[in-house]
């Protein structure tokens, strides 16, 4: 899991790298011309020295109608003599990635969007790496899979309720700012819990916001790794703090940690930091009896999450109607 800033330093090696590559290949293009075309460097140099001229004129404070006629002379000249090799005005000039930063990464002082891109890619790949975003969205979700029949814990038919429970979910990510509510998402196992806080993360992150994707056993336990074993890069404090800033994120399948007077401490401190900074959080979970829940992570956690807005989901296991298909 990186932090925000590795993130942004990954994609401002990305962005430079490309700019790299643009100036080597523009090279390049510039050599195969000048030895396809003889009189293309006498004619690059008359519009750099015309260039320099018409800067010196206009710094001087001198008229620069003149310089500038025999600058757009020399320029025309140019053009004619690429055209003429059957090559575009700009066959000599970098193409760049990104045409408002040159890829440079900055526009006016400010970090461009190009590399806001870049990082949300990054943050992508890593989420993939960790779960199945790559295959999760809400067209993917097919209603058959929930039953028809009345469950008293919906207040009617499963699948409509169904249909109407991700409807709003996909409304929440299109909406989502940092004024979100928590989400928690709550059900029996295979019923498409993390299908749905996957697809959320997709089109949150498009948004631009960081999404921070964990799987609570493996997250925890390697928190409780570092906490009692060797951190000398103080990777345990990196870890929480990143989690806890994200603009969203999902604690995928609590419950089924090993249970600890760590865990506990830790998870308590990750929601409690989070919801005192308003920052949104989806939890999914197959506990589904919340005495259940205060009995596992004492009251004061149980407390946090009955702040969430609940979102139950209904119906049979998903994964074992498609292995019987």
């Amino acid at each position: 899991m990186r932090t925000k800033n590795e993130l942004y330093q990954k994609a401002m090696r990305t962005v430079a790298a490309r700019r790299q590559v643009a100036r080597a290949r523009a090279e390049d293009a510039r050599a195969e011309a000048e030895a396809a075309i003889p009189a293309l460097r006498h004619a690059e140099e008359e519009v750099r020295v015309r260039g320099i001229r018409c800067a010196l004129a206009g710094a001087a404070g001198k008229d620069r109608t003149e310089a500038a006629a025999a600058l757009a002379d020399a320029k025309q000249k140019l053009t004619a003599l690429l055209a003429q090799s059957g090559r575009p005005a700009d066959a000599l000039e970098p193409r760049f990635v990104c045409p408002k930063c040159q890829d440079t990464g900055s526009v006016n002082g400010r970090t461009c969007e190009c590399v806001h891109k870049v990082m949300q890619q990054l943050r992508r790949k890593e989420i993939e790496a960790l779960s199945s975003l790559s295959i999760a969205s809400f067209d993917t979700m097919e209603l058959r899979y929930y039953p028809n029949r009345a469950d008293e814990k919906v207040g009617g038919a499963i699948r409509p309720y169904m249909a109407d429970m991700l409807a709003d979910l996909r409304s929440y990510a299109e909406e989502f700012d940092h004024h979100s509510e928590s989400l928690m998402l709550f059900g029996n196992a295979g019923l498409g819990k993390t299908h749905a806080a996957l697809a959320i993360a997709g089109i949150v992150l498009e948004k631009g916001y960081d999404v921070i994707y964990v799987s609570s056993p493996d997250f925890f336990s390697k928190l409780e790794g570092l906490h009692f074993g060797a951190d000398p890069a103080g990777e345990e404090e990196t870890l929480m703090q990143t989690a806890a800033g994200a603009d969203l994120l999902i604690l995928d399948d609590l419950g089924s940690e090993f249970n600890s007077a760590f865990l506990i401490s830790s998870l308590y401190s990750l929601l409690n930091n989070r919801l005192g900074a308003k920052l949104p959080t989806i939890v999914t979970t197959n506990i589904t009896d919340g005495a259940l829940l205060e009995k596992l992570y004492t009251e004061k956690i149980s407390s946090r999450l009955s702040a969430f807005v609940p979102c139950l989901f209904a119906g049979d296991d998903i994964r074992t109607q498609k292995a019987a298909e």
